[in-house]
């Protein structure tokens, strides 16, 4: 019973201090205590039902409202790597830029960590360099808070990497729900920030099959100087539009880029 108590207590102390997630580290040091004299504390939170462990020697903190965390895959997510956020397909969805639910919450990070599976979820974490980390936003998804690619950003890590997407047609069909409300000026900034000309030659294609279409960025010029027009970076090679389908025979010139995939799937309903 006395443990019972102390488990409690704990529980209600890192309810208070809003730790939703924590390590035996971070317990040892609000107790003032050697890691190892916590160790008993952990297992009978975990016993009774108040923390639930999702990774060797880090909890989620369940307490007396379990569902708040365990139907928030998002938070749980942001707690499994730092520097981490919410991207790809998992935002487009949360934006409503597809319909799909995927099955795995995918988190853009700069570093390399194994995907986890917990209480039926999976986590997929997608390694980009440093210079690509930006374009996120903090926000409060059921109380809690999610690190999340801003809607931009979304649909250019998207385009970077289709595969973590559901596909270039799934990409594409969310590029062409977003265009009507996305601030263009904003996602090529993005794009050019990025500096990944293959993107570039995606995003451009694309953006002018939707009837928003951009001018490409010469190899001389600059972006000096153009602040007040529109210029996408471009690939000077070949570029596959689906990067996992072999070539289809037909080109876009303007944009460098192999038309691999029928234009009825870039939609859902066809161009026109």
């Amino acid at each position: 019973m006395a443990d019972n108590l102390a488990a409690i207590s704990v529980a209600r102390m890192l309810h208070e201090k809003e730790l939703f997630y924590f390590s035996s580290r971070t317990l040892a040091d609000l107790l003032a205590r050697q890691p190892s004299q916590v160790y008993p504390l952990l297992r009978q939170l975990v016993r009774i039902g108040l923390a639930s462990e999702i990774e060797n020697g880090k909890y989620l903190l369940l307490g007396f409202e379990p569902e708040r965390v365990l139907a928030n895959p998002l938070f749980i997510a942001c707690q499994l790597v730092t520097p981490g956020y919410v991207s790809y397909w998992s935002a487009l969805h949360i934006y409503g830029f597809t319909e799909q639910v995927p099955l795995t919450v995918y988190v853009a990070t700069t570093k390399k960590k194994a995907p986890v599976a917990y209480a039926g979820m999976r986590f997929r974490f997608v390694t980009i360099q440093p210079r690509k980390f930006f374009g996120y936003r903090r926000e409060l998804v059921g109380g809690l808070p999610v690190l999340m690619a801003d809607e931009a950003k979304a649909l250019i890590d998207s385009l970077s990497q289709p595969d973590y997407a559901g596909g270039i047609a799934e990409v594409a069909k969310a590029l062409r729900t977003a265009v009507e409300t996305i601030d263009l000026a904003t996602l090529v900034a993005y794009a050019n920030r990025v500096g990944d000309k293959t993107m570039g030659s995606r995003l451009g294609y694309l953006l002018s099959l939707f009837g928003r279409p951009v001018a490409p960025l010469d190899s001389r010029s600059t972006l000096v100087g153009e602040q007040h027009t529109v210029r996408l970076l471009r690939s000077t090679s070949l570029v596959k539009l689906d990067p996992s389908r072999p070539s289809g025979g037909q080109r876009d010139a303007q944009w460098q880029i192999d038309i691999n995939v029928p234009l009825e799937a870039l939609s859902g309903e066809g161009i026109g």
